[in-house]
C-alpha cells in the first residue's frame, strides 16, 4: 500500500439530462478492476447541500440509467511528461444511499440534509447492456457484420477491423440460448472473438470497442521508472503438451490432419471430430482451430509503488529497463503490453467535508497490475456463455417448379460447391429463406420422395448452418379416416394429377387400391376379398 495525491473528475448523466459534476475530493472510496475488454468499478462520494441543493438526490432515486465518467491521474505529474488520465465511462448497476447526514438535536429551519453518502457500481457500456440483451434473429446471404450491427441497439459504439467480418454466408443465426440458461448478445460477441481467434478490446478514451482480427501491435513502449515499482514477479503458464488431430467423419471425404507443436510430449494428442463434406471446409476449419490453441508466454505481475507518472491503461506498451533497473534482470530487453489494472484506493480523510470542492485529495491505494509480451497471441477475452445452437423454428419447403397450388419439388444447388439444396421460407423471421442439405432425411437411400412445396417442417438452425430435422403435417389428401385404419401414399404434384396407394380396412377385411389420375383420365386396381379390379376411365367423355 501507498498513499497518494490523486486527482479526479467524476461526472453523471442521467437519462440523458445535464452533467451533474462531483468534486473528486469527494470520492472517498475507488475500486476498479479494468481489463482489456472492459471494466468494473464502484465508488462511493459525498454531495454537500449545505448552500444549495443537491442536484443528484431527485434523479439518482429514480430508475433512470445513469452514465459515469470517471477520469483519475496523478496530482503532481513529471514536468515533461504529457500523462493522459486513466479513463472509465460506462454505465451504473446498481447504487446505494448509504448515509444522509442531518444536525441532532438542533430546531433549525426546514430541517435540512447537509450531505449525502453515494455509492455506485458501475461497468463499461456493453458490460452493463449487452448482458441484459437476448436478442434472437436470422438474416440469409448477408455477413456477420450484418448481424451484429443489425442487433447491437444504442448505447455501445463499436468499430471492425477484421476481414472474416465481410465474409458471406447463405445463413447467420443469432441464438437467445435455452429458455433457463440465456445466451446474452454480450456472450455471443465475446464466444464469436473466442471461437475465430479474435480481439474484442475497450478503449476508455474513446468509450468504444474494437473487434479484430489481432491485438494491437503498433505503438512504441514508454519507459517505466524503477521507481513505479514496489515488487514484481514472473510468473510462466502452463505449456501445451499435446498436439490437436482433427478427423473429419464424413464417409466421402475422410481425413485426418495434425498439429506440430515444437512443446509436445510424444504420443499426446487431443481428437476433434468434424464432419464436413466438403474439403476445403474441413482445411478452413482446421486452419482456424488449430491457430487458436496457444501456449502462453511468461507474464509479469507488478505492485506498484505509486500511481503511474505515464500514460498508463490496457494496451499500453512499456519497457522496464534503464534508469535504476538492473541491467542483468530478465525483463530487460523486452516490451510488454498492459493487461490488467487493479485499483483499491481510500481516502486519509473521509469525512464530507474534507477537502471541500478540491480536485485532489490524499489516498491510501493498493495497486497492482499484470503485464504481457507485447508479441504474446493469445486472447483476453472476458468470461462467457456459449451460444445454444441449434434453434428450431418452423418453416415451409419453397419450390419454384410448377403452379402456385401445385405441391412440387425443387433442387437448388449451391452456387460454389455444387451441392443440392432445399429451400425453406421462416414465417417468423419475414419468410426468409434458408438452404439445407437435400438429403433423405429419415428414410433410407432407395427411397426418394422430396419434400413438397409448402410442407411444414422444422428447421434446426446453427450459427451458419440449416437443416430439416422433421415433417410437421399430412399431406393435402393423404391423410385416411381413422376406421379405415389405412396407410397411405400419394405421388404427385395436384388433385388431378396424381397416383395413390392405399391399403385400408372395409368390413373388417384388407383392401389395396391404386388409382391413377391425370385430369378427367382415370385407372384403378383394386384388390380385395375374392375380387380383383381393373379399370381405365374417360370421366370427360361421360
Amino acid at each position: 500500500m501507498f498513499t497518494d495525491n490523486l486527482q479526479m473528475k467524476l461526472v453523471l448523466t442521467i437519462d440523458n439530462g445535464n452533467p451533474i459534476d462531483v468534486p473528486g475530493a469527494s470520492i472517498k472510496t475507488l475500486k476498479a478492476d479494468i481489463h482489456p475488454y472492459g471494466f468494473t468499478a464502484d465508488l462511493s462520494f459525498w454531495v454537500s447541500s449545505e448552500t444549495g441543493g443537491d442536484p443528484l438526490f431527485d434523479q439518482f432515486v429514480t430508475q433512470g440509467l445513469i452514465q459515469v465518467k470517471l477520469d483519475i491521474e496523478p496530482h503532481f505529474k513529471p514536468e515533461d511528461g504529457d500523462i493522459e488520465p486513466l479513463t472509465l465511462q460506462g454505465f451504473v448497476t446498481d447504487k446505494v444511499l448509504l448515509k444522509e447526514l442531518t444536525i441532532e438535536n438542533v430546531n433549525l429551519k426546514s430541517d435540512p440534509v447537509l450531505y449525502r453518502h453515494y455509492r455506485i457500481n458501475f461497468a463499461d457500456p456493453a458490460h452493463v447492456l449487452w448482458r441484459q440483451h437476448f436478442p434472437c434473429d436470422l438474416l440469409v446471404d448477408q455477413t456477420v457484420k450484418d448481424l451484429i450491427e443489425a442487433n447491437k441497439a444504442t448505447g455501445v459504439e463499436l468499430t471492425y477491423d477484421w476481414a472474416i467480418l465481410d465474409d458471406q454466408f447463405a445463413v447467420n443465426v443469432l441464438s437467445p440460448g435455452a429458455p433457463d440458461k440465456g445466451t446474452s448478445f454480450y456472450d455471443f460477441i465475446v464466444w464469436f472473438a473466442a471461437t475465430h481467434n479474435g480481439a474484442f478490446n475497450y478503449d476508455g478514451q474513446t468509450n468504444s470497442y474494437t473487434l479484430s482480427g489481432t491485438k494491437k501491435q503498433d505503438g512504441d513502449a514508454t519507459a517505466m521508472s524503477e521507481l513505479e515499482v514496489a515488487d514484481y514477479r514472473i510468473d510462466f503458464p502452463e505449456t501445451l503438451r499435446c498436439n490437436d488431430r482433427f478427423l473429419n467423419v464424413s464417409a466421402e471425404s475422410p481425413q485426418k490432419k495434425e498439429t506440430t507443436r515444437d512443446t509436445v510430449k510424444e504420443g499426446l494428442r487431443r481428437d476433434f471430430l468434424l464432419r464436413e463434406p466438403i474439403t476445403s471446409d474441413f482445411e478452413a476449419a482446421f486452419t482456424l482451430e488449430s491457430s487458436k490453441q496457444k501456449s502462453r508466454y511468461h507474464g509479469i505481475y507488478l505492485t506498484h509503488r505509486r500511481f503511474p507518472q505515464l500514460t498508463y491503461r490496457p494496451g499500453i506498451f512499456v519497457k522496464l529497463e534503464d534508469g535504476l533497473w538492473s541491467g542483468k534482470i530478465f525483463l530487460k530487453g523486452k516490451q510488454y503490453r498492459v493487461k490488467d489494472i487493479f485499483i483499491q484506493a481510500h481516502a486519509v480523510n473521509d469525512d464530507p467535508d474534507a477537502d471541500h470542492n478540491m480536485a485532489n485529495a490524499l489516498y491510501d491505494i493498493d495497486m497492482n497490475s499484470g503485464l504481457e509480451l507485447k508479441e504474446e497471441k493469445a486472447l483476453n477475452l472476458p468470461p462467457f456463455q456459449a451460444p445454444s445452437y441449434p434453434i428450431y423454428v418452423e418453416g415451409k419447403i419453397v419450390s419454384e417448379q410448377g403452379k402456385d397450388e401445385e405441391e412440387t419439388y425443387q433442387i437448388y444447388q449451391h452456387p460454389q460447391k455444387e451441392t443440392d439444396q432445399y429451400k425453406v421460407a421462416i414465417p417468423i423471421f419475414d419468410d426468409k429463406q434458408v438452404v439445407c442439405p437435400f438429403e433423405p432425411l429419415f428414410t433410407p437411400g432407395h427411397f426418394y420422395f422430396p419434400a413438397y412445396k409448402g410442407a411444414r417442417v422444422l428447421v434446426a438452425l446453427g450459427f451458419h448452418k440449416a437443416r430439416i430435422v422433421r415433417f410437421l403435417d399430412w399431406r393435402p389428401g393423404g391423410r385416411l379416416p381413422m376406421d379405415t385404419q389405412g396407410d397411405h401414399i400419394l405421388f404427385g404434384k395436384s388433385d388431378d394429377s396424381n397416383t395413390s396407394i392405399s391399403h385400408v380396412y372395409v368390413d373388417n377385411k384388407p383392401q389395396l387400391n391404386m388409382k391413377r389420375t391425370s385430369s378427367k383420365d382415370t385407372e384403378i386396381i383394386q384388390l380385395q376379398e375374392g375380387t380383383i379390379i381393373i379399370q381405365t376411365k374417360d370421366e370427360s367423355s361421360q
